[in-house]
């Protein structure tokens, strides 16, 4: 059973179901800074290669990012495309930080996108408290039960977060930046930023739990 603090390695370990249709069924090895850099000055020279490398490193975390804070996976995809486009278009606009991740200034793209977005278009909440059902919410032939159990259990537990809270946990687990990153991206001092993903673990996985066990998600 998921416990009533849900632990740091389950939680992005169900972020982990998210997953676009845009970098491949395989899993891609995450890159070191130096060869991102690398990747971004070739770039910035017009290497299409490059660009596609940065795209393919970033496309899916972009998506688990914005996907727990949008009505549906078409919305989430529609904001991944738009993000990732901005990235390949601004590279001329990114100034390297000291200690500041590339996929750091590419979240902050991808959660103004998704903000915009969002202000048109809230997650919206049925009278029993779930998301209304949407088909790219429900399991793909090839996709386990399970899986399409923990995700959309995910959804509604971050759909009834507080925004701020559903958004420091999105730039916690589905961009994985640290809470120094990230307080600098939402404008929270670091040591808020985990006192807030202490509060939110708890919150959600007695969520969790409570709708898996219902669903017949927990043995």
């Amino acid at each position: 059973m998921i416990a009533a603090v849900l632990p740091r390695a389950s939680l992005a370990a169900l972020f982990a179901v998210f997953n676009s249709r845009f970098g491949g069924a395989e899993p891609r090895q995450s890159l070191d800074e130096e060869a991102v850099a690398r990747l971004v000055e070739q770039a910035r020279r017009g290497d299409a290669e490059a660009r596609q490398a940065l795209y393919l490193q970033h496309v899916d975390r972009v998506f688990r990012t914005v996907r727990g804070m949008l009505r549906s996976g078409a919305d989430a995809e529609d904001v991944t495309q738009d993000a990732m486009l901005t990235v390949l278009t601004s590279l001329h606009k990114y100034s390297p930080r000291a200690g500041t991740p590339f996929a750091a200034w590419v979240a902050t793209i991808a959660l103004n996108t998704a903000r915009r977005r969002f202000r048109r278009r809230r997650p919206e909440l049925t009278a029993t408290g779930e998301l209304p059902e949407a088909a790219d919410d429900r399991a793909e032939p090839e996709e386990g039960l399970d899986r399409a159990r923990q995700r959309r259990a995910l959804l509604i537990a971050l759909a009834e977060l507080p925004e701020r809270e559903r958004v420091i946990v999105s730039l916690r687990y589905g961009a994985e930046l640290n809470a120094s990153d990230i307080g600098a991206a939402v404008g929270v001092e670091a040591a808020a930023v985990r006192k807030i993903l202490e509060r939110a673990r708890t919150r959600l996985g007695g969520r969790i739990e409570a709708l898996l066990v219902r669903d017949g998600g927990m043995r």
